[in-house]
């Protein structure tokens, strides 16, 4: 039977995750000598390699003073457009919303901020009254004599690279709203 040789970084790296190991379990954090191994030219890499520019980590995204008349949750296709939101490179949104309610009998409802991915099929079903692959956050509009409103900010997982921003309001008067999108990665 032939024999084969270990080669002796394997050994030392079997050695560094039994006393690893042993620390872990003697209930306690102990130091420990690490070695790292570099292999030889695994990977080579040819031409240039590098960063250009800065890297964003986030961007506040604001659409102010978007009207919006009221119109019922279900009714998709009456919501009212407030742009466009461009999320490639980051994968998270944090949505707030901010509101004045117009006329001076204020009644209860809710309004809410919907981000609708810019894709045609998606767009399509919106049209039809049909909701789908949609991020949303709302505010209650409580009856009575406050104007301003505004809901939780709601923290949402990104899945598409632009989105198309629609509001709908189900209380019986008009109202203008403040959209806040803060984009991370």
């Amino acid at each position: 039977m032939p024999m084969h040789r270990v080669p002796w970084y394997l050994g030392i790296l079997t050695v560094t995750l039994l006393f690893a190991t042993l620390a872990f379990t003697a209930g306690g954090v102990q130091e420990s000598r690490s070695y790292v191994v570099n292999l030889r030219t695994p990977h080579p890499i040819e031409g240039e390699v590098g960063v250009v520019g800065p890297i964003t980590h986030s961007k506040v995204v604001r659409m102010n003073s978007v009207v919006v008349a009221p119109v019922g949750r279900q009714a998709t296709s009456l919501w009212a457009e407030a742009g466009r939101l461009d999320t490639d490179g980051f994968t998270s949104v944090t949505l707030s919303l901010h509101g004045l309610s117009g006329g001076t009998d204020r009644r209860a409802g809710v309004v809410g901020v919907v981000l609708v991915p810019d894709e045609a099929r998606v767009l399509r079903s919106f049209q039809e009254n049909e909701l789908h692959l949609a991020l949303e956050a709302a505010a209650d509009v409580v009856a009575g004599d406050l104007r301003y409103f505004s809901g939780s900010s709601e923290s949402l997982s990104l899945g598409f690279p632009k989105y198309r921003v629609f509001v709908y309001n189900t209380t019986p008067q008009s109202v203008t709203v403040d959209i806040f999108a803060y984009l991370t990665n």
